[in-house]
């Protein structure tokens, strides 16, 4: 029995644990050189006090201004890897655009990434913000903020009880609809409004995107159209569009889209002025993220409420 025990107390002990979703990494010290390719998981440790040494890329404003003047690692989607190399991180968070490179990066340093599930955001959200802030200690700042959060969440569905609506992605005079399950179908589920269109099928697979001018892409422009003037017939409460020339401060090209529609601009939505701009850059670009996501349910609610 003595013998045991001395060995127990023999082990090395982890002093930082971070599941993330591939599993639960385990080290000897709390990460100080922290490298983030993900805006939300960037975001929340910005809103956790956690310093971040580098980051991709990107236009920062806001809360996240002074990460323009952090050292670059990459773009988006493709790291650099001698500007890693000298910044020796001993942590290294992927995003979504970055997923392929993160067997390199692994070489590098201990490499972990947070999935998000379109058809359980919130949940998903929650477990990726309580794991991180848990890691750090950090767990009371992050409780508060989800909690923030959640409060909206609830004014939203009791604002939108029984009222449906429609996501619609706008892009150079294209609509394209998103229903619960795709990309941005956790409009739904923030807001509490019922989708006009059905569920996405999760075991769905991928579809490859067809080359211009061929005919499987004038297939898929029709069914697209066809999927709008189901939506204008369907009549929704209202509609959540992200127009996504104005990402980075780019043209707005969405309310000049839907006016100049020939069915969406008769709907009643659109009649009544129930059309909701989503912040561009705060949904498309870092999607979640404990202030991002509060800023995104708090300005819902007042715009729905």
């Amino acid at each position: 029995m003595a013998l045991g025990s001395a060995l127990a107390f023999s082990l090395p002990v982890a002093a930082f644990e971070l599941a993330h979703s591939a599993g639960t990494l385990k080290l000897a010290d709390t990460p100080k050189q922290i490298v983030t390719f993900d805006l939300a998981v960037l975001d929340s440790l910005n809103t956790l006090g956690v310093p971040v040494a580098g980051v991709p890329k990107s236009v920062y404003q806001g809360e996240l201004e002074k990460y323009a003047q952090a050292p670059v690692v990459g773009t988006l989607f493709e790291p650099d890897y001698p500007a890693l190399e000298k910044l020796r991180p001993d942590l290294i968070i992927a995003g979504g655009r970055s997923q392929k490179a993160m067997p390199e990066l692994g070489k590098l340093a201990p490499t972990v990434s947070f999935t998000s599930d379109p058809a359980n955001f919130l949940a998903t959200f929650k477990t990726a913000n309580l794991a991180l802030a848990s890691a750090f200690g950090k767990k009371p700042q992050a409780e508060a903020a989800i909690a923030s959060i959640e409060k909206d969440v609830e004014g939203l569905r009791r604002a939108n009880q029984g009222k449906k609506a429609a996501f619609l992605f706008v892009m150079k005079g294209n609509v394209i609809a998103h229903a619960p399950g795709d990309r941005f179908g956790y409009a739904y589920e923030l807001t509490g409004t019922e989708s006009v269109l059905p569920a996405k099928d999760p075991n769905a697979p991928a579809q490859p995107r067809p080359e211009a001018g061929s005919p499987e892409a004038k297939a898929a422009a029709e069914k697209r159209a066809q999927v709008i003037s189901d939506i204008a017939k369907a009549d929704p409460d209202w509609l959540i569009v992200l127009d996504r020339g104005a990402i980075n401060n780019g043209e707005k090209t969405a309310a000049d889209t839907l006016a100049k529609h020939p069915e969406l601009s008769r709907t009643r939505a659109y009649k009544e002025g129930k059309v909701y701009y989503a912040d561009p850059n705060g949904w498309y670009v870092m999607g979640g993220g404990l202030s991002n996501l509060k800023a995104i349910t708090g300005s819902l609610l007042t715009a729905m409420k």
